[in-house]
């Protein structure tokens, strides 16, 4: 993907009942903007190998594919729940995700993004990301 080298950094805080658990990434990728929808690409190092993701975002939404140790596509839309297929070593799995909220501030130099949302398995987990791309 050409585009404008960036970094990205992802602060994400999970809550499961009384527990949580709070995760702070930074990697280096590409964003790209296309007009009415803009992406950022970069690649995570897991214990199940490379994971290149694609972050989307336009018209109210935001997309997140991963391809490589595991494959996803998680579709976020607030308001709404989705139904999302993740694909790991392991086996396929449907992962509901109802999208309490999403605010994007697309400034000169940074990118903040605000996603807030469930997953819901039997025990909710709650999760608030922080993602925020310097150009």
């Amino acid at each position: 993907m050409t585009g404008i080298k960036c970094e990205i950094k992802v602060v994400s805080r999970q809550k499961m009942g009384s527990e949580t658990e709070t995760t702070t990434e930074v990697y280096a990728g590409t964003y790209l903007d296309r007009g009415n929808k803009k992406y950022i690409s970069y690649k995570r190092h897991t214990e199940d190998g490379d994971i290149d993701c694609l972050l989307s975002y336009g018209a109210g939404k935001m997309t997140l594919s991963q391809q490589g140790g595991l494959k996803s596509k998680l579709e976020f839309i607030p308001g709404k729940k989705t139904d999302n297929l993740y694909q790991t070593p392991m086996g396929n799995m449907t992962v509901p995700v109802y999208t309490r909220g999403l605010s994007i501030h697309d400034k000169k130099d940074t990118i903040e993004i605000m996603l807030d949302y469930d997953i819901a398995t039997r025990d909710a987990i709650r999760t608030l990301m922080e993602i925020t791309v310097t150009i």
